[in-house]
């Protein structure tokens, strides 16, 4: 793997943790449940009590706070970093 794509690799990666610091409540509970947990959405609907609707809602809002995360542009500091 050469240096460019490593580099890009790390920041897609640090994009997506800061992204699942942002989310808020359920909508993190949720993305981390499906994503990290694979459970499925009646598995997560019983195990925090909610509806089957009420966990497609909250893993939407968590999708587009990681899209965009993941489409914002490289900071001006990022050159900077060190690994």
């Amino acid at each position: 793997m050469s240096a460019r794509k490593a580099r890009a690799e790390r920041l897609r990666l640090w994009r997506a943790e800061r992204a699942v610091d942002r989310m808020r409540g359920l909508d993190r509970k949720v993305f981390l449940a499906i994503r990290v947990d694979e459970m499925r959405y009646p598995e997560i609907a019983e195990r925090f009590g909610i509806s089957v609707a009420e966990v497609e809602k909250h893993f939407a809002a968590s999708l587009r706070i990681m899209m965009s995360a993941m489409d914002e542009k490289d900071p001006w500091w990022w050159r900077f970093r060190l690994w």
